[in-house]
């Protein structure tokens, strides 16, 4: 019964992932506002997910793979979005070159394992950005609450699943998603009155 479970559970939990960025993206490229929006958190999103890929082929977790893909897809979008509204992305660029690049040193040097742990602290390295962003600016109107309310069911299902097998890395990535999803949400209810009025714009 756990076993159907957990099937069921990587099932919700890869279409969670799938659609996690839709409401963000489609609130950038049709308000065109992207206050409390930062252009590292995708540029390290993208990287990390393509390691989970990576991991996930490694360890033939076929039934969860084609989430990262679809990630990685989402956050290669959302840079093209921020992009396309004339934000800046070479400092972020970068920031998601290093974040791959300690991965593949994590790998190299510890392992495995090591890189499943990597991976699920990496979320809370992406998230680090964002919520810096959202918390800064006085009203982060371009924020999709849809996304965050996408990211609290991922982080739930993902959290079952990485139970069911023992996954230490899959684990982590739920618990930090699961804080990081709930500290956005905050920030939204704290600021979604603020009509009007926009803080600063700048990207983390």
């Amino acid at each position: 019964m756990r076993e159907l479970f957990a099937n069921l559970a990587v099932i919700a939990a890869t279409a969670a992932t799938l659609f996690f960025l839709v409401p963000q993206i489609v609130k950038l490229v049709r308000t065109g506002d992207a206050a409390g929006v930062s252009t590292t958190w995708p540029a390290i999103g993208l990287a990390s997910n393509v390691g989970w890929t990576v991991y996930y082929v490694h360890g033939t977790l076929w039934a969860p793979l084609v989430a990262p893909i679809g990630a990685s897809t989402g956050y290669a979008v959302t840079l093209w979005a921020l992009a396309r509204m004339g934000r800046p992305l070479g400092a972020s660029a970068l920031r998601g070159a290093v974040a791959g690049a300690v991965l593949v040193a994590t790998t190299a040097l510890l392992g495995w394992t090591a890189l499943g742990v990597a991976l699920g602290l990496s979320f809370g390295v992406t998230m680090v950005p964002t919520l810096w962003t959202a918390y800064r600016t006085w009203n982060p109107s371009g924020i999709s609450p849809g996304t965050w309310w996408l990211g609290l069911a991922e982080a739930v299902l993902w959290g079952f699943y990485g139970w069911h097998h023992a996954d230490a890395g899959i684990l982590t990535f739920s618990v930090i998603a699961l804080g990081g999803s709930a500290a956005m949400l905050a920030r939204h209810a704290a600021t979604r009155r603020r009509v009007g009025e926009f803080g600063s714009r700048r990207s983390g």
